[in-house]
């Protein structure tokens, strides 16, 4: 490259100069464009209320949207949403600490393996167009290593990926998923504990930050009111914050490089998953 650059005249030389700064400032435009920040935006507890569950469907943007089992509206929003580009999850009740009532497909660690497994299966096949799964409450649940491991298994046969909700700080369900080589993640924030403006903006805003210093973030909501008023409006301004509202597949499948361990401890679990 250095004798033939050497023979050419200066016109040629600086042809070639430009042309090389050209295909350099275009790769480095593609690079700066797929690590822009991505947000994953779930809605949870879809399934039982119509007018609450549209309103989710018609949310701006690639929104995922977590629908319980054999509830009367699920399978009627799963089609309506998917028919509208968004992901459909199985939002899947798991047992709680608080012993608050699980529903239909609930999963509990009473159950033996095969019971739990069918369980999961028919949660699954009540709900059209799944691409994955996140748990509904599970705080106790989600705590044991086996019943999260039976989880995965079937997430495997089934080619899903898995969403720790994170209601426990001490959930298995991560570590059990990449043992089974499942596609995973786990929640950042929660927008909606609290309903008042000014916490859902904070929440908002602190996913926002999230994604921006480390590459990706998981905002859970729910189908009330407030919230998806709020998602309305917020939604459309993030593309001008730089940061690109993505369904969860498209993070876990396609992001997945460039985005960041969640926690400390979630590293620890990716090193011994090894």
């Amino acid at each position: 490259m250095q004798t033939l650059f050497t023979h050419l005249n200066s016109t040629c030389k600086i042809c070639l100069l430009v042309c090389l700064g050209l295909v350099n400032l275009t790769t480095e435009t593609h690079a700066d464009e797929q690590q822009q920040p991505a947000m994953v935006v779930i809605i949870d507890d879809l399934g039982d209320n119509l007018k609450n569950g549209l309103a989710a469907v018609h949310l701006p943007g690639p929104v995922t949207l977590a629908i319980m089992p054999h509830t009367p509206f699920g399978p009627r929003l799963a089609h309506a949403g998917h028919q509208l580009g968004k992901e459909i999850m199985l939002h899947a009740p798991m047992e709680n600490h608080a012993g608050k009532r699980l529903g239909p497909g609930g999963l509990t660690s009473s159950m033996d393996e095969a019971t739990f497994k069918a369980t999961l299966k028919e949660g699954l096949a009540s709900i059209p167009h799944v691409e994955g799964l996140n748990n509904h409450m599970g705080s106790a649940l989600t705590e044991l290593s086996q019943p999260m491991s039976w989880t995965m298994e079937v997430a495997a046969e089934q080619n899903l990926y898995f969403i720790d909700s994170r209601t426990s700080a001490k959930s298995q369900a991560l570590q059990q998923a990449r043992l089974k080589h499942i596609a995973s993640q786990s929640r950042d924030v929660f927008l909606d504990n609290d309903l008042s403006p000014a916490a859902l903006q904070k929440q908002f805003q602190q996913a926002v930050n999230i994604a921006k210093h480390h590459g990706a973030v998981i905002l859970i909501g729910h189908t009330y009111p407030a919230s998806m008023a709020f998602l309305q409006t917020h939604l459309p301004k993030l593309d001008e914050m730089g940061i690109s509202l993505v369904s969860a597949s498209a993070l876990l499948y396609s992001y997945q490089g460039q985005s960041r361990e969640q926690s400390e401890d979630a590293q620890q679990i990716a090193m011994h998953s090894h």
